[in-house]
């Protein structure tokens, strides 16, 4: 199955419950326990996170991790490739080590073409995008219920 990894769905999940703007800085602890990601694991995605300019992370009293600018300017091409690295998506479907440009893999153009589709998708899409998917009323629920990516505590 093509698809990303979990760790990027922890990355995707944390950076929505930074998205609160009464939360400005939120402790690795609290973003844990809202997005419901092992402690140790949502540290190095933030180092991750932190590296590509994303996340900004403020040591000390008063300190924690923020977004680094709003949600609606950060892609999901780039958090993908701020947790998978550039070259995450393969230059062969069939993992075939001489694939483009000399005909040796019957997936080539194919590969090629969809390659470029699906990361186009990524580069329009945003975090905002997904945060208004997560916190939108689903069917059977309130109106009036709490948001996913609501700030799980008082700030």
């Amino acid at each position: 199955m093509i698809g990303l990894s979990q760790t990027t769905g922890y990355a995707m999940q944390a950076l929505g419950c930074l998205q609160n703007p009464s939360c400005e800085c939120q402790s690795i602890a609290h973003i844990a326990e809202c997005a419901s990601v092992p402690r140790p694991y949502l540290a190095k995605i933030i180092n991750a996170l932190v590296r590509a300019n994303l996340v900004r992370a403020k040591r000390g009293v008063g300190g924690g991790i923020s977004l680094a600018r709003p949600p609606a300017q950060i892609s999901l091409l780039q958090i993908v490739e701020a947790v998978e690295g550039q070259r995450w998506l393969g230059e062969c479907l069939l993992g075939m080590a001489d694939c483009t440009g000399t005909g040796i893999c019957p997936t080539g153009a194919f590969w090629t073409r969809v390659r470029k589709e699906i990361i186009g998708e990524l580069n329009r899409a945003t975090l905002a995008d997904v945060i208004a998917l997560r916190t939108r009323p689903r069917r059977g629920r309130s109106r009036h219920s709490t948001p996913q990516t609501e700030c799980c505590h008082e700030c």
